[in-house]
């Protein structure tokens, strides 16, 4: 059962990489479109993205319990956040990066005229990604290429 989240906007910011934006563009679909001509930025960005979702899943059940708490300290005038509360506001606060990201990824996808948003993907995955690492999130790890078999 998925996880009910208040207020509706922690919700949708939890929900970055699947929610739809620009003509139901998902940040994760702009990504599929983007890494035809940016393959290796699209792993990078998608390997954060991944990150700060499992991150938020570890989250889920306190996101759940103390939304409107947690929310609140995101704000302008902010309160502090206070000990479990510290790292799951940093964490979003990360997401919001990734979350204007995927504004700004969709709507290229829907009309790729211009340029393409490169500069602004890789400032946000070493921005993002520094945040994460800071945090203790975990990287992926990889095995390398699969082996073939006998």
């Amino acid at each position: 059962m998925p996880v009910e989240v208040e207020p509706p906007e922690l919700a949708r910011l939890i929900d970055f990489a699947e929610r739809p934006r620009v003509d139901d563009w998902s940040l994760r679909a702009a990504l599929v479109r983007y890494a035809q001509p940016e393959p290796e930025r699209a792993a990078r960005l998608l390997e954060v993205v991944r990150r700060a979702e499992g991150a938020l899943n570890r989250h889920g059940k306190l996101l759940e319990r103390n939304g409107p708490t947690i929310w609140a300290t995101m704000g302008d005038d902010p309160p502090a956040p206070t000990g479990s509360h510290r790292d799951v506001t940093a964490l979003l606060l990360a997401t919001v990066e990734l979350d204007q990201l995927g504004d700004r990824l969709a709507s290229w996808a829907v009309n790729r005229a211009g340029r393409r948003p490169a500069t602004k993907v890789d400032e946000v995955v070493t921005d993002v990604a520094h945040r994460l690492d800071t945090l203790g999130v975990p990287r992926s790890e990889r095995d390398g290429p699969p082996r073939r078999r006998r």
